[in-house]
């Protein structure tokens, strides 16, 4: 076994590149570096981009798996740039489907749902409300037939490793860092479901899925199903933060909790710990008690703001 991470270098694949280091499993880090300036992490590195389908093509023949992490990521990033979005989130997958004959992890999301009252599993009917949703769902079509997996991600938490970026536009990191620096939460309507699931629990069960051939196919990947109202409220508990709740209709109209019945079954779940809320969380407020993060609302942190400042500047093309 011989892997490439494709998109290694960011928030997941920090997680995905410890956990093989640990399991001694050879592979290689694939990545443009789209949200960094540098990679210090000492594994092995390849920059490139993957629209760079020669140069990415000629690597491909040396490895026996793909763990693909890269992607434009989040509804607002994705609307930057659409074309860009397109060609990443979308057309890069039809290309490696048709490109190499390995085993496929891919990483989708649970916004293909969209909104849905009714608890969904894989077989429910997809309801994607954005093009980052769509260009997931049609990713997902061309690894149909292929030797794949691709999870559908629930909303991601907590700190993923000591190299990667923090991400400060997911719920549970949001809501823990403004219930710090701002000393308390604002939740608009909150009956809204999401699932939600621990990076080093995505990155566990990505590694799990390169050696147990039972996963193959669509599966929803979460720990956790709650309610905007009642996280905010463990968020509140946990900073000791005041909130209110705010009768207002969020912009946000997703709306999904989702079975995981197929995942543990097949065995994707099987992890040695799942991680909750509260240590991901607590995770987060550590790292803002101590100093070791000093702005929370820096650029870097928000897909959306550091892919809108490098288009402004003609760095993305």
């Amino acid at each position: 076994m011989k892997v490439l991470v494709v998109g290694g270098a960011g928030y997941i694949g920090g997680a995905v590149t410890d956990i093989l280091a640990d399991r001694k499993i050879p592979f290689a880090v694939y990545d443009n570096l789209l949200y960094e300036d540098q990679y210090f992490k000492p594994v092995n590195f390849v920059y490139g981009d993957v629209r760079d389908s020669e140069k990415l093509g000629k690597l491909l023949k040396d490895y026996t798996h793909v763990i693909w992490l890269a992607a434009i990521v989040g509804d607002a990033a994705c609307q930057v740039h659409p074309e860009l979005t397109i060609a990443i989130n979308q057309k890069s997958v039809e290309w490696l489907a048709n490109n190499f004959d390995g085993r496929i992890l891919f990483l989708s999301t649970c916004s293909v749902y969209g909104a849905n009252d009714e608890e969904v599993n894989e077989e429910s009917e997809l309801n994607p409300l954005s093009l980052y949703a769509e260009t997931k769902a049609e990713a997902e079509k061309f690894l149909a037939d292929k030797d794949s997996v691709s999870f559908r991600l629930g909303t991601v938490f907590g700190v993923s490793d000591s190299f990667s970026r923090l991400r400060m536009d997911l719920v549970v990191n949001y809501m823990t860092a403004n219930a710090l620096t701002k000393g308390k939460l604002s939740i608009f309507g909150g009956t809204q479901w999401r699932p939600l699931i621990h990076v080093r629990n995505v990155a566990e069960a990505m590694v799990n899925a390169l050696y147990n051939k039972k996963l193959q196919g669509v599966y929803n990947l979460s720990t956790l199903n709650y309610q905007i109202k009642d996280l905010g409220k463990e968020v509140a508990e946990l900073t000791g933060c005041d909130i209110e709740y705010v009768q207002q209709q969020f912009e946000d109209k997703r709306n999904y909790h989702v079975s995981t019945k197929k995942a543990e079954e097949d065995g994707a779940l099987e992890l040695e710990k799942v991680l909750t809320i509260k240590e991901g969380a607590g995770q987060i407020a550590d790292l803002i008690k101590s100093g070791r993060v000093k702005y929370t609302e820096k650029d870097i942190y928000f897909n959306e703001r550091h892919i809108a400042g490098m288009h402004t500047n003609g760095e993305l093309k």
